[in-house]
This record gives C-alpha cells, structure tokens and sequence, in this order.
C-alpha cells in the first residue's frame, strides 16, 4: 500500500534548521511572478534535458528531497557547467511519496526550460517554485519547438502567445463551450520566448 505524505505550515517546526531554511525559500517564492521577475531573480536560466531523477530522505527521515539532472542545450544566464543538478521538495523513495505543494514536475527525458536560483547551501533551487519550470515540446512534423508553463498566461506579451489549433471536432466544440478565461493559450515558441527572456537581462 502506497502512503502518502502531504506537507502542510505546521510540518517545518519539525525540520532542522537547515532543512527549515531551504523548505521555507523553496515555498515562499511560489508567488505569481511574471516571466521578467523569475529572470532578474534567478542566477541562472537554461534549457536542455532532465536525463535522471534521485528521491532520497535526509539524514534523519524526516522528508524526501529528489535530485533532478539537467544537461543544458543553451544558457541564457550563468553557467553551471554541462550538468546542473537541481534539488526539488518531495519524491518518492519505496511506497512511500512525499508531497510538496507547489513544486515543479520533472520527468526523465524530457526537455524543460528553467530558472534557477542557487541556495545558501550550494543546492540549485527551481525559482518561483512550479512556475519556474516549462516544458519544452517539440512537434513531429515540423520541428517547432514550444514552451509550455502555468506562469506565461499571465504576462507573456499577446504576440508571443501562439493560438491552439484543434485537431479534432470534439476538441473545437470543448473549445467553443469554454469561457474565454479557460482557453487563454499558454504555450509559445521557444525562440520568442528565448529573445524575450534574454531582452529582460539585457535591460539591466
């Protein structure tokens, strides 16, 4: 049988005071920042792709923290060399899964597009929490790379925003009995996003 563990205010008094510290930054950063907020903070930003995941609990079992690794295809900000280990709340170790809210999703071979923020500690942290993490997709047939995430529906400029194409009827009647607020598009090219990106670090 499979527990599950869900982390909510009250568990951090029972972290140690360097698990408290890299807990707490991870959760108070989870905030609706825009995609010029999430660059300025970050010290680094890349993308490329998640080739493993590690979930283990700390010294004394009181959480699971999992270590993804990124090889970057392209920096746009720092350098942490041709792989980045990046520390995430939460995991699985056995049957037994520990849930953070708010945490980003990786999945091994996967491309994603992320900011990152190193930790006192040394560890490189996801900035912004979900929000700092994309998914990058690429399409079959043509090659067109584009990025998905929950954070560029609110502020990625209208001509980055590519409009969904339906492919099948019952998908363009879903589309038709949706609000407008639920089909806002959140998926953008790669490219646009990039130079969008890297306009915000060059305004500084």
């Amino acid at each position: 049988m499979k527990a599950q563990i869900k982390v909510i205010g009250v568990t951090l008094l029972l972290f140690t005071a360097t698990q408290f510290m890299l807990l707490f930054t991870c959760e108070a950063q989870v905030k609706n920042m825009t995609a010029e907020e999430l660059a300025l903070e970050s010290t680094s930003i890349l993308y490329g792709k998640c080739t493993n995941m590690e979930s283990a609990w700390t010294e004394n079992n009181e959480m699971i923290f999992t270590t993804v690794t990124v090889v970057p295809e392209y920096y746009l900000k720092g350098n942490l060399g041709g792989e980045v280990s990046i520390t995430i709340p939460g995991g699985q170790v056995g049957d037994i899964v520990y849930e953070v809210s708010e945490m980003p999703a990786f999945q091994k071979d996967e491309e994603v597009f992320a900011f990152i923020w190193k930790h006192p500690s040394g560890k490189n942290l996801i900035t912004g929490g979900y929000l700092g993490k994309l998914k990058i997709d690429t399409d079959a047939q043509t090659g067109r790379r584009t990025v998905s995430g929950g954070q560029l529906s609110i502020e990625v400029p209208e001509q980055f925003i590519q409009e969904p194409t339906p492919s099948t009827e019952t998908a363009t009647k879903s589309a038709q009995a949706t609000t407008p607020s639920e089909t806002k598009p959140n998926k953008v090219s790669l490219d646009d996003f990039t130079r969008e990106i890297e306009g915000y670090l060059n305004q500084r």
